[in-house]
């Protein structure tokens, strides 16, 4: 069935004459390497609090981040003190703990966290993954980036969705993208253990590289968003489709997703109506047909240059 909360939102829904000019790019990175495929399995975050951290390193076991009490907003906003930058070899910034791989906020940028944000220590990132990517890239405790810091849960968040590094004096924080034992992570599970209902102030609908925004939207119509974009389900795809998808991106069929935190932080995931298909984190994912058809609908008017060649 066609969603309702979508059909009434979207009616409302006009493009934004005053967009803003130009977005942070934030080019969607899939430099891993590559993963044994992955098994048919899912996982659901679920929220309990880890009963020892000493036991967080368990070899080929996979366990989610628990904890025992409902994240609380923060009371001020994060700011960046320090921008991130690329690593000199490119590779992307990572971390991995208790069975979850995760991506450093805008590349490693620093944040202006204190002590009132951080929770329950995880440990030491103890294992360098650019000195032996082959055997620390699924390790528990294992970096390419901030290698001896100190990972703490943080208050504002549930731990699934992201973790905060204390380094040389400075502060990072982290967000899940991916489990470390191939199997799929649900939409969502993920939306709700982020809790982006209650957290994300507006969304602003960019092109492919992040540069334009196209529209803003806010209030029920990001709910109406929201209900179409967690109906889609992890997908195996097929060259065919890995061929039509970077031919979307370089056409300007593809859209970049920035869901605004009420932090100041910022969530992005990507979207491509036309192929039904939705980019979150390390996954891919498809939309059943009444959803897709919505979600065309509600992109059919945005107009965006396709990406330059060379």
């Amino acid at each position: 069935m066609r969603n309702e909360t979508f059909l009434q939102a979207y009616d409302s829904i006009k493009p934004d004459p005053a967009a803003r000019e130009e977005m942070l790019a934030r080019i969607l990175a899939s430099r891993e390497a590559e993963a044994p495929p992955r098994p048919k399995g899912q996982i659901l975050f679920r929220r309990v609090l880890p009963a020892a951290c000493a036991a967080a390193v368990l070899v080929g076991v996979f366990f989610t981040l628990p904890h025992s009490q409902t994240s609380q907003p923060p009371a001020t906003a994060f700011h960046q003190v320090a921008p991130g930058a690329d690593s000199p070899n490119g590779m992307r910034k990572t971390m991995n703990c208790n069975g979850l791989r995760y991506t450093f906020l805008d590349n490693g940028a620093a944040y202006d966290l204190t002590a009132d944000d951080l929770s329950a220590s995880l440990g030491t990132l103890e294992y360098d993954i650019q000195q032996d990517p082959e055997q620390y890239s699924r390790a528990d405790l294992a970096a390419s980036f901030a290698v001896g810091g100190t990972v703490y849960q943080m208050a504002a968040y549930d731990p699934a969705f992201r973790l905060a590094v204390e380094w040389n004096g400075q502060y990072y924080i982290a967000e899940c993208v991916d489990t470390l034992d191939g199997q799929d992570l649900e939409l969502s599970a993920y939306f709700e253990t982020a809790d982006f209902a209650d957290t994300v102030e507006f969304v602003q609908i960019c092109d492919h590289a992040g540069q334009n925004v196209l529209r803003t939207i806010s209030g029920d119509k990001i709910q109406a968003l929201f209900s179409l974009l967690v109906q889609a389900a992890p997908a195996e795809l097929t060259n065919e489709q890995y061929q039509a998808i970077a031919h979307a991106q370089s056409s300007g069929a593809s859209y970049q997703l920035l869901f605004q935190l009420k932090d100041g932080t910022a969530y992005h995931l990507y979207v491509i109506p036309t192929l039904s298909f939705v980019s979150a984190g390390d996954n891919r994912y498809l939309l059943p047909d009444a959803s897709a058809q919505d979600l065309n609908t509600m992109f059919s008017d945005l107009q965006q240059s396709p990406l330059p060649m060379g």
